[in-house]
């Protein structure tokens, strides 16, 4: 695990900006891992490497390849704030003299080689004190998914110096992507922690939530599996199931009734398959036709074919010239990720059942390229969660990082930025001047009417651990999202 503690001096401010990024050279820990402002390791643990090479800004499609491997449920990173976004872009820094140091910092960190780093020394968690609030971050620091959560706790620690509270701490515990998410539960729980937020994927969620339960620590899982939500456990993640309402929401709008469903044979496609069947049925409507792939048949080509031949309910004009006949549906919701979306839309069109002709309705898994690029997928409606214009939080990010953000580096500023800001106001509201992170009642705090904005966008935490997101429609034409209106 690593730890980091602000102060609020600018001198300490300048140091700590420029430890963060050199650090960002050091080779990863292949245990669990901590830093503080000075960036001292825990024992004879590493600083986590935090400058990682590239990942994709849709980082959530590898995330699915993740869930896909590990036979769990597909999973979506999600973005979290507390705060209108015009108060929270990093570029707005509170003091002209702080922003002025941290440019500085951040010149200076340019120039600096890995070859200029001191060597890591020995360091042990302080005891904290009553009125010290430690967050608690389990993410993956080692192992093949390392670099997720370096971005998240880069994201996570820029907020940190942004939001000058030197009565909170974070500390990072490694999960390695869920198979020490048990031991960084029970890190977690030693190290005395108010609030969590993590892990990230649903098996590593699955395995640290009764440990934390027992502690009564309220947990903030950047999951979008459902199953993963109860009361004080919240998922912060895009929910596929609320995108799939907003799509309904808008064929039945347009009355588009004739809705057929296309689903692979594999955990999200079900998921996806039976919340749609269900949603439908609160209109009063059943689909049309629901068929489900096998995974032998989407590895034979001839078996593909001959199964969304039926599926389709295609009819061959009887001449050439005549006209297509009308296609059996309305709108066509293919339940699969991404590469199940590759492997059947092609196929559909052949047999005259594309975006032209029958509305194709997606999530925001089709924002990835080749699905955008994918001229058979050219005419679908798909939704995404409406953002905040963020030129500040990018300018920043890019200038320590050298690459462009992504979700995971957004979800990591924004879960900080809810829970410090929280503390904040219920500080405020106190009858004295200090407050014990013990008296602050999560449910209460983080449950409210209005939500919260960030980087995200608009969201509420509802009672029973779901997240409630406003999300938005767009189309995919020549190759490109654009905005829709229907």
């Amino acid at each position: 695990m690593f730890k980091s503690n602000r102060k609020t001096k600018i001198f300490d401010f300048v140091v700590g900006v420029v430890f963060l990024i050199l650090l960002a050279s050091c080779q990863p820990s292949t245990t669990s891992v901590q830093t503080t402002a000075n960036r001292a390791p825990l024992q004879d643990r590493s600083i986590p490497q935090l400058r990682q090479a590239d990942v994709p800004d849709i980082v959530g499609d590898l995330i699915d390849q993740v869930e896909e491997e590990q036979i769990t449920q597909i999973e979506e990173v999600a973005l979290v704030a507390n705060r209108p976004a015009a108060s929270l872009p990093v570029d707005n820094v509170r003091s002209r003299l702080a922003e002025e140091a941290l440019d500085a910092a951040l010149g200076l960190l340019k120039t600096k080689q890995p070859r200029d780093l001191l060597p890591a020394q020995p360091f042990s968690l302080p005891q904290k004190t009553v009125t010290k609030l430690r967050i608690g971050f389990l993410l993956p620091f080692s192992g093949n998914f390392e670099a997720l959560g370096r971005d998240i706790a880069g994201g996570a620690e820029m907020a940190l110096f942004q939001i000058q509270d030197p009565e909170i701490d974070i500390v990072f515990f490694d999960t390695k992507g869920g198979p020490r998410a048990e031991q960084s539960a029970r890190q977690a729980v030693a190290s005395d922690v108010d609030i969590v937020v993590g892990p990230l994927f649903t098996s590593a969620v699955q395995k640290a939530r009764p440990i934390l339960a027992a502690s009564s620590i309220p947990v903030l899982a950047l999951s979008n599996n459902v199953k993963s939500a109860s009361p004080g456990n919240w998922v912060l993640g895009y929910l596929p199931e609320q995108q799939i309402d907003h799509l309904l929401g808008f064929a039945v709008g347009e009355n588009k009734t004739r809705i057929a469903i296309l689903a692979s044979e594999d955990p999200f496609g079900r998921q996806i398959l039976g919340h749609a069947v269900k949603r439908l049925s609160h209109f009063g409507l059943r689909p049309v036709q629901t068929t489900v792939l096998t995974p032998a048949v989407l590895a034979d080509d001839d078996s593909l074919k001959e199964a969304i031949k039926i599926f389709s309910r295609y009819r061959k004009p009887e001449t050439d010239g005549d006209p297509l006949p009308e296609p059996a549906y309305d709108v066509l919701i293919l339940a699969g990720q991404p590469d199940f979306i590759l492997r059947t839309a092609p196929v559909l069109a052949f047999y005259d059942l594309d975006p032209e002709r029958v509305t194709y309705l997606g999530t925001d898994l089709w924002t990835r390229t080749d699905l955008v690029s994918e001229p058979s997928l050219q005419g679908s409606i798909i939704t995404q969660a409406s953002l905040p214009p963020s030129g500040g939080f990018e300018k920043h990010w890019q200038s320590v990082f050298n690459k462009p953000s992504n979700t995971l580096v957004r979800l990591g500023f924004d879960a900080f930025a809810l829970i410090a800001l929280t503390k904040q106001e219920m500080t405020q509201k106190a009858t004295s001047t200090e407050i014990r992170p013990e008296d602050i009642d999560w449910r209460a705090s983080l449950i409210r009417r209005q939500g919260f904005q960030g980087f995200s966008g608009q969201f509420n935490l509802l009672p029973d651990g779901r997240n409630q997101r406003e999300y938005k429609l767009f189309q995919i034409s020549n190759n490109k999202i654009n905005s829709f209106q229907p």
